[in-house]
């Protein structure tokens, strides 16, 4: 399993600009200030309007290990959807059909937004996206406690990492 745990770099970027003066910006601590149709072409969702404890991933089709991780984000979210959301957000998807037969064959029922034009990247306190898989954890009170791109390769992965970020027993 490969991990970039994002956490650091961002302890380390605020790090160096309380060095160098920083901003006045105040630190986000919410999903991004913005709104993401559904994936079936539902209504808009604000994502800093969302509160957890919530698992939010972003995928594409095109993304190999996204695919191979979808039917244990399914399962995941069969097992424990009622004590911790799980939120899919296509990201940059090039070929929405292909997005769709990825969507059936790997089982999901969880909720999914398209964000085509890759809205979320670089929109605080998300990173650049550089690569998928990408997975935020926000809390009870909708604040974004852990992000990293990780590949989730067992429920029990799943499992241990909510349990750890969101303070839930599952």
């Amino acid at each position: 399993m490969r991990r970039l745990v994002v956490a650091p770099v961002v302890a380390l970027a605020l790090l160096l600009s309380a060095c160098t003066g920083g901003d006045d910006r105040p630190e986000v601590t919410t999903l991004p200030e913005v709104s993401l149709a559904g994936f079936d072409s539902a209504e808009e969702v604000d994502l800093a309007m969302l509160q957890g404890p919530m698992v939010v991933n972003l995928w594409a089709s095109w993304c190999g290990p996204c695919a191979r991780e979808m039917p244990v984000l399914a399962d995941f979210d069969e097992r424990y959807g009622d004590q911790v959301a799980l939120l899919g957000i296509n990201h940059l998807e090039t070929r929405q059909d292909r997005a769709e037969a990825l969507v059936a064959r790997s089982g999901v029922t969880y909720d999914l937004l398209a964000d085509p034009e890759g809205l979320v990247s670089d929109s605080p306190p998300f990173p650049f996206i550089q690569g998928l898989p990408f997975m935020a954890f926000v809390d009870a009170d909708g604040t974004v406690v852990h992000m990293e791109f990780v590949v989730i390769e067992s429920v029990d992965e799943l499992k241990e990492l909510s349990e750890r970020y969101l303070d839930v027993t599952l």
